[in-house]
């Protein structure tokens, strides 16, 4: 995981120059980070189950094709998906620090607190089970056996418990946390 872990911060450095260079006057106008928004956000009332279900419908199904196409294409997939990751956490962090000073650190770190906690441990499982996949098929070419159908199962469980513990905490708790750091700047 040390390639995703240094791949991850080289997106986040290029994110950070692509938002010097190109892009601040166009994210802080038009994103979710614009006044009008941030205004918005104080007075809306935000219903945790709703959330929880939309967020469902969007992050389940993507999270299932990436790790399709993951098991496809390989390990590079994960690494596309964290390079992603690294850019937009690194332009989203420019603006905020930009609109917002240092308030704006405060911002990006609600937009990812708590949520991530959950959701950092699913890109650890998921590059575990590439690298199993890659032993168990040299295993299979070489004559062995299949094994760790029981480790399948646990990765498996692991990664929905953490996906919906994951959504719940970006539902039900997120919206409260943004709103106090909103409501302190």
């Amino acid at each position: 995981m040390k390639k995703g872990t240094y791949l991850f911060f080289t997106a986040f450095l290029a994110g950070v120059l692509i938002a010097n260079f190109f892009g601040v006057a166009w994210g802080r106008d038009t994103g979710a980070m614009g006044e009008y928004y941030m205004n918005r956000y104080l007075y809306i009332d935000i219903s945790g189950r709703e959330l929880f279900v939309y967020l469902f419908y969007q992050r389940i199904p993507r999270g299932i094709l990436l790790f399709l196409l993951s098991f496809g294409i390989g390990i590079w997939i994960l690494y596309g998906y964290i390079a992603y990751l690294g850019l937009s956490v690194g332009f989203l962090s420019v603006i905020a620090i930009i609109c917002y000073g240092v308030k704006g650190i405060l911002l990006i770190a609600g937009f990812l607190f708590p949520q991530w906690i959950c959701y950092v441990p699913i890109l650890f499982i998921w590059h575990r089970v590439l690298s199993e996949k890659r032993r168990w098929n040299r295993d299979i070419s070489s004559g062995g056996y299949q094994r760790g159908s029981g480790m399948k199962t646990v990765f498996a469980a692991g990664v929905i418990a953490l996906a919906l513990c994951g959504l719940f905490l970006e539902s039900y708790v997120n919206p409260f946390i943004l709103k106090g750091i909103v409501r302190n700047m």
